[in-house]
């Protein structure tokens, strides 16, 4: 069954004067700032649109971060020729055997988001999680699955 991504908030609280500014210090929860001194692996965030490619063991399809997103025209020619292929679902299935897979990233690029054009002058995909089953894969084990799509 298609599972959307979760919201991640930013650690730290935001302004209330309107412009939303990160007040860095000002954790948002108590659990946040009791992770504070923990080793975090941070990285960067591609500012574009959330995507979904997933494959329910047999066939792949691509979904927007929710049901009614709508994916751009040009991100969505770019996602059907990268995913869409009989070698990705052949590939989808020599990796996982016939189990549900969740491949969660970004679309990002031209006409996407303000900064979009200063990424890149096409359209592309970063993946940024990976869930197999009901199991999330480690950071080694997703840029893994990265390399090898």
């Amino acid at each position: 069954m298609l599972t959307y991504y979760h919201k991640i908030d930013a650690p730290f609280k935001r302004s209330e004067d309107g412009t939303k500014k990160l007040l860095v210090g000002q954790f948002r929860d108590e659990t946040v700032e009791y992770l504070k001194d923990a080793q975090w692996c941070l990285t960067e965030k591609v500012d574009g649109t959330n995507i979904i490619v997933y494959c329910d063991g047999h066939s792949v399809s691509i979904h927007g971060r929710t049901k009614n997103s709508q994916i751009p025209a040009p991100l969505m020619e770019y996602l059907t020729k990268t995913f869409l292929t009989p070698e990705v679902e052949e590939l989808f299935e020599q990796k996982f055997g016939e189990k549900e897979v969740h491949l969660y990233g970004e679309g990002y690029g031209d006409k996407i988001q303000e900064v979009g054009k200063k990424y890149r002058s096409d359209n592309a995909f970063i993946l940024f999680d990976v869930m197999v089953g009901t199991t999330w894969l480690s950071r080694e084990n997703v840029a893994d699955v990265a390399k090898a799509f």
